[in-house]
Formats: C-alpha cells, structure tokens, sequence
C-alpha cells in the first residue's frame, strides 16, 4: 500500500488520532509532490475536467454570438437583428439559466453533485443541436433557451463539487480555473467563426453552433467516472464512501493517512453540528449576522463581474468597434479573436496567483485597474467621435485600454465562484452556487437588453455609467470583503461566526474528535452517538 510522504501518524510517539490544537494546514504532508508529477492527482484533476470544464460552453456561447454579428451570413439569415431582437438572441441563455433555479440547487442536494453535471450537460448538447439545426428565429431563441438551463444546472452544482472534492491546498487554484474556461471557450468561439467567415451559406454560423457542444460532451462523459462531494455522502450519513474517497484521492490509499483523517473528523463534526441546526432552510440566510454577510456576498459578486461594463467587450464588441469607426468585419472577427486569447491568458495567470496573493487582493487590485483603463477609454471615446474619427489615435487608444480593461478585468473573474464556495457552510453551498448563478444571469438580462440600445442611443456617454459602477464596487470590496485563504472550508466559518462557532476544528473539540477521529467513521450503521455529541456541542457554544 502506497504510504503518504511526511504523515506524522508514521512518526514514534505521535497518534494518528490526535488532533488536539491542529488546524488542516498543520496536516497537510510537506513534502508532496507537485500535481503535475502526480499521478494520483493528475487522475484526480482529470476527473475534474467534468466540473472544470464548466464555463466553456458559457463562454463559447458570448463569443459565438459576438463573432456572428459580424458574419454577413448569419445576418442575412435571421434579417439582421437590432434592438431588442437581437437582445432575444442574447438573453436565451440567461433566460434558460434563470428557468433552471427553480430546480438545481434541490438537485445538487438530493442527487449530489455529479449527477445534474452530467444531466445539464445532455441538455447543453441538445441544444446545440437544435440551434445548429435552426429554420428561423423562434427556433433559434428556444434552443438558447435548452442550452442556459443545462448550464444553470451544470453551473450551480460543479463549483461545490470542485471546492468538496479536490485536494485541500489545490483548492483555491482549481475553482478559479474553472472559471478560466470561459475565456477558453470564447477564445475557441472566436477563432472558429474567423474560420468560418468565408464559408458560404449557412454553414458558416451553423459550424460553430454545434462545436458549442464539444466539451459538453466531455462533462458528461468524465462525470460518470468522477468522485462524489465527501461532503454530500457525510450529509447523508454514508460516512465509509466518504472516508474512501479522501483516502483514494487525499491519502494516498493510506487509511492511516493523517491529512484524510483529520478532513473526515473536521467535516463529520461541523456537517453533524449543520444538520443538528437545520442549518438548510432558506431562512437560515437571515438567521444571524454573518449569514446575512454571506447572503449580500452570495447576491453582489456576481451582480458586480455581471456589471462592471464587461459586457459590452463580451457580447457587443462589434458595436463598440463601430463606435470608434472600425467596421471591417474580417477585422472586427480579428480583434475578437485577439482579445479572447489575451482574456484567456490573464485568466490563468491570476487563478495561477490566488493563493499567493489572496482573494481581497486580486479583487482590489483588478477592479482598480478596471476603473483606470474604463476612464481612458472612456475619454478617448469622446474625443475621437467629437473630432469625426479623423484621428487614429484615439481609436488606438480605445482599443488598446480594452485590452488593458480585459486583464484587469480576469484578475476579478476566475475568483468569484472561489469565494462565494468558501464563505457559504456546505448546508447553504448549494443555494449559494444557485444564487450565484441567479443574480449574475439577471444583471445579464440587462446587459442583454439594455446594452445594445444604449450604445445605439448614447454611444459613449454610456461607459460613463460603468465608470461609476467600478467606483462603487471598488468601495464595496474594501469594506465588506475579507480574506479567505489558507483555510480549510469548514475553517473560513469562523470569519463570519465568529472564533467561538461550532465550526471546524471547534466542532472537533466539542465533539470529541480531535482525540478520536476513528468516530467519524465508526456511526455507519448508528449515527446516534455522532447526533448527540453534535447537540452537546450547540449547547456549548449557546451557552458561552
């Protein structure tokens, strides 16, 4: 049997069952190897490709869209849709996403997390065909209708399954890099319509509708085969399962290996503690302070990434591109294409970099860049549709400070699913992930509707307002965002409930598993002595 570098529960003298004062990072082995050079978590990693992958079809989608209105082929088809037209087309995504709420976070908490990942992702595939297969434009706004509710559906259960699943200092890195693949598949997107441009007929943004598919397909194949949230299976009393995943893919197949023991004692006493409270009901969002800190996080993060002018480089380049007098199509598809590499690469710089530098940080830091390079460009704008378009440097300029507002822009991105699955208990993860996805698609209602006809209305008068939205988050996250990293999940509890919460390692305590880890699994077939200890263990804490 494989046995896990530097475990301290090899070492004379030491219990493998005692916890007593330790905190995850005290257990995590030192000397590991690098995930790359391990075939353990490569397999782990791959797996993850089901959750991973998430975005991608998400992204692919915005620029598809953003590359078919400057195909001469696709306008023609569909009568070159303005307005609120054209704002149907990109609404129906949002629209589907918004329609899948009513269902996907009951899903990830009665089926658990990789069932509705691959069910969305059949639904995703099914769209796309129908949208590949479109005769007219109602056909073509229903199957972005098929296509945004498997992604609600696939987007609210595989951040919870990322952030339960992988390996503990893995991972702040791997949540952010699944929202990297959005730029992925907008990059993809991209590309393929330039490709595209000079097919004739229909065929030309046909294509690109049903590669929007590709990697759905393979969601759906790897979430067969992927490990369920440990998490979910304790929830549900199957305590032995979610032992064996943290030893197979944590411990190394060591059932001595202190890392996957500590993780099942912290995440057994704070689960049992939660379900001793009732902690699932939706009231529970307002029931103390720090849930309704957690509920404003849950609501305005994705709001703000949703309305912090991005929108209009994601879905209408192509008027913004007009704006400043570039009307080339093959040269609009072009900066398209450049711009989702340059997107796709920031984002995976800054996901690389999150747990240097912390999740506050990377936000402060991104949104002020943000608001920099919007003042510029918002400036350059003015001046050069104030001097007629006769000076090719103000264009420049425009094009260069959206660049510049793109990377700053991905240093936002990749962490906002990050956070909001660290700072939720598992009891309200679900919720919070479907939230997430709520409050981001309605502020994409009106980015899809509202954008178009304010840019044809007040061209750049509009990025006036995105100026001042940035200043407001930027205030915001100052004050309300607090550092999450180098914690475990059940850890960052404490943050908002305070150090005495019967979270983590206080649960442990007050449950008598920081001495006898082995209890955690010991209640397969009785779970009434882990109750009880977890009832003690509220009336311990009410009582201080």
């Amino acid at each position: 049997m494989a046995k896990s570098p530097n475990e301290e529960s090899h070492l004379p003298g030491v219990d493998a069952d005692d916890f007593q004062g330790l905190v995850l990072a005290d257990v995590i082995p030192r000397d590991r190897k690098p995930w790359y050079s391990d075939w353990t978590l490569w397999k782990l990693n791959l797996l993850l490709l089901s959750g991973l992958l998430t975005q991608t079809a998400t992204g692919f989608d915005a620029s598809m869209l953003n590359g078919m209105q400057s195909l001469p082929q696709w306008q023609e088809f569909f009568g070159e849709p303005k307005g609120t037209r054209l704002g149907a087309m990109t609404f129906g995504p949002n629209g589907g996403v918004l329609i899948s709420i009513l269902v996907s976070s009951q899903l990830c908490d009665w089926l658990g997390r990789r069932k509705p990942i691959f069910g969305g992702s059949i639904l995703i595939i099914v769209g796309s065909i129908i949208q590949t297969w479109s005769r007219n434009y109602g056909m073509f706004v229903a199957s972005r209708f098929i296509i945004g509710f498997g992604l609600g559906i696939v987007s609210t259960a595989a951040p919870p399954l990322l952030s339960e699943v992988t390996y503990p200092t893995h991972r702040g890195q791997v949540v952010s890099f699944m929202m990297c693949s959005w730029p992925l598949g907008a990059l993809i997107a991209a590309w393929v319509t330039y490709g595209t441009f000079q097919i004739q007929g229909s065929w030309a943004w046909r294509l690109p509708s049903i590669l929007q598919a590709t990697f759905s397909v393979v969601q759906a194949s790897l979430a067969l085969f992927s490990p369920e949230s440990p998490r979910w299976l304790i929830y549900k009393g199957r305590y032995k399962e979610a032992m064996d995943i943290l030893v197979k893919w944590h411990g190394y197949g060591d059932p001595n290996s202190r890392l996957a023991r500590f993780e099942m004692a912290e995440i057994t006493a704070t689960l049992e503690v939660e379900k001793v409270q009732k902690r699932s009901r939706w009231a529970e969002w307002i029931s103390t302070r720090g849930n309704w800190h957690r509920f404003f996080l849950a609501l305005y993060i994705p709001a703000m990434l949703q309305w912090s002018g991005n929108a209009l480089t994601s879905y209408y380049l192509a008027k913004v591109l007009n704006s400043i007098n570039i009307t080339d199509h093959k040269t609009q598809l072009l900066l398209n294409a450049g711009l989702q590499i340059w997107g796709f690469l920031s984002a995976v710089l800054f996901a690389m970099l999150v747990d240097k530098f912390g999740r506050r940080r990377l936000f402060l830091v991104g949104m002020s860049g943000m608001g920099a390079s919007y003042v510029i460009w918002t400036i350059c704008s003015a001046l050069n549709q104030e001097t007629g378009f006769k000076h090719i440097g103000y264009a420049g300029a425009v094009l260069a400070m959206i660049f510049v507002f793109s990377l700053w822009y991905h240093a936002c991105s990749p962490i906002g699913a990050t956070y909001i699955m660290e700072i939720t208990p598992y009891s309200l993860r679900a919720k919070a992930s479907m939230l997430y996805q709520l409050t981001g698609n309605l502020a994409g209602i009106y980015n899809a509707f509202a954008n178009p006809v304010a840019m044809e209305a007040i061209a750049w008068k509009y990025y006036i307002v995105w100026c001042v939205a940035i200043a407001v988050h930027l205030t915001l996250i100052y004050f309300f965002f607090p550092e999450t990293k180098g914690r475990s999940l059940e850890e960052v509890a404490e943050i908002f409930d305070g150090p005495d919460a019967a979270v983590g390692t206080n649960a442990m305590k007050q449950m008598g598993l920081d001495t006898n880890a082995d209890a955690a699994v010991g209640f397969e077939k009785d779970g009434q002595g882990l109750e009880s200890s977890a009832k003690a263990a509220v009336v311990q804490v009410d009582r201080k």
